[in-house]
């Protein structure tokens, strides 16, 4: 019964954006392994019972046994951990907006395309994305070009995203330098492709 209701509830409740599903992963990634492993899950599970408020008090072999099937259904190479891309099916997103058409093979970018992408990321409305919003969207990026990928994956396409735009290093991403990003992976074909 619970087992459904923890497969029900990722399609019921999808995470509004990338950047919870960052805060999420760096909070049940404890070891910072850049895996979440068995025992990361099932306190992930334990956690997600308990804010549905479905289940107070889950026992420890009931946990162990959701833990193993969602390991079962989520773990696509069988290591026994879930990598990012795993653990993003398990978690989903109501939408990648950067998957939109829009954004793929587009000819041109309009302002209002780019603006809508900043202030999709920039939560905190600081006028910079940084921090899990920039996780979340270097982690919405390179979904667009790679389908299997883990936390090895993300900060390498992160260190190569920036320093390509001239990143400034002060941890943050400006409009000017999330268009120049947009418009460099707009000329990209998809993974498939390549």
């Amino acid at each position: 019964m619970e087992e459904n209701f923890l497969l029900l509830f990722r399609f019921d409740n999808p995470l509004e954006s990338s950047v919870e599903f960052m805060k999420i992963w760096r909070e049940y990634d404890s070891d910072n392994s850049g895996y979440i492993e068995a025992d990361e899950l099932k306190n992930f599970l334990r956690d997600l019972l308990k804010e549905a408020k479905k289940i107070n008090d889950v026992s420890e072999d009931k946990l162990i046994e959701y833990t193993d099937t969602m390991l079962r259904v989520f773990d696509a190479n069988k290591d026994g951990r879930l990598q990012l891309s795993e653990m993003a099916k398990l978690l989903p997103v109501k939408e990648n907006f950067l998957c939109r058409q829009v954004f793929k093979g587009a000819a041109k970018l309009t302002k209002e395309d780019i603006e809508k992408v900043f202030s999709l990321y920039d939560r905190d409305n600081n006028g910079s994305i940084e921090n899990e919003e920039l996780r979340g969207f270097l982690k919405d990026l390179l979904e667009l070009v790679k389908k299997d990928y883990d936390a090895q994956d993300l900060i390498e396409f992160e260190e190569t995203i920036l320093r390509g735009v001239g990143y400034d290093k002060d941890g943050k991403i400006s409009r000017k330098e999330l268009t120049m990003i947009l418009l460099a992976l707009a000329k990209l074909p998809p993974e498939d492709d390549q």
